[in-house]
Formats: C-alpha cells, structure tokens, sequence
C-alpha cells in the first residue's frame, strides 16, 4: 500500500473516531443535563406516599423497580425522571434526568417522552408522540414500572 493512500486512511479513520466520540459526548451530555428544560417547568417534590389534605386526586404509583410504592398525587404537570427537582424523581440509572411528562387534558392523562435515551413505554411499546393513558395502562420509564390509581 502506497504511503499516500496509507495517510488517506489513517485521516479518514481518525476522522471516524472523532464523530463517534463527538455523538458519545453529546448523548452523555443531554443525558446528565440537569438545568430545566425550556417549556418545562419542574415543580417541588411532594416527596411520596402521602396523601394530598381534603383532596380526592388519584396518584401515579411506582409499581415496579428500587421505588415501588413511592407515589405523587395527579395534580398538574408531573416530571418523571432522575433530577431531584423532577415531581417523581427515580432512584433509576436507566432514566433520563428528565425522562418523561404527563400531564391532564380534558380527556384524561397523557404521557409524553423527553428525549429520553432509553425511551418512554406504555404497556410494553415504545412512545414517540403523546399517548393517552388510564389506570389499565403500564407505564415504563428505564427500569421503573408505573401506574395511575385513582
């Protein structure tokens, strides 16, 4: 092999290596992103397993995962995610700071993927756009499994 196209090939494959480090450190870096998301205003934590005073309000209850049986009432917006700011932050290394967002219309719930690196499913399937979901639906967010209970 000629020393020229030996040098074109070295480039070219450096070349390569750069981009994959540079798409590896960009997922990283969304990924552990931890300031607030432009549209997406997280709210306080009302830190589990209680109960919301005078209020009949259902509850997203973790089912599945390290949190089983933590909860927070349905009240709102409701960030599901790592951050400790998230609504329901999860004790889980497989979901986003910010990993999913549900949120009440006047159909009933809807729950919405992030940009998660691992995705958002309801009852085993992967969402890519907002999807209604009911106390029957089975929410996965890494490796955490949730439902809503009235």
């Amino acid at each position: 092999m000629s020393t020229l196209a030996f040098a074109v090939v070295k480039v070219a494959f450096l070349g390569l290596l750069l981009l994959f480090v540079a798409v590896v450190a960009g997922v990283i870096r969304s990924d552990l992103n931890v300031t607030k998301r432009g549209d997406t205003e997280a709210q306080p934590n009302p830190k589990r397993r209680g109960t919301t005073a005078g209020r009949d309000v259902g509850r997203l209850v973790v089912i599945a995962g390290k949190g089983s049986g933590d909860a927070v009432p349905l009240l709102g917006e409701i960030i599901v995610g790592r951050a400790s700011d998230a609504t329901l932050d999860l004790a889980d290394d497989f979901a986003s700071n910010y990993h999913a967002k549900l949120f009440s219309d006047a159909q009933g719930w809807v729950v919405e993927d992030l940009d998660s690196t691992n995705g958002t499913f309801v009852n085993g399937i992967r969402i890519s756009a907002p999807t209604r979901v009911d106390g029957r639906d089975i929410i996965r967010v890494g490796r955490s499994q949730m439902k809503l209970e009235a």
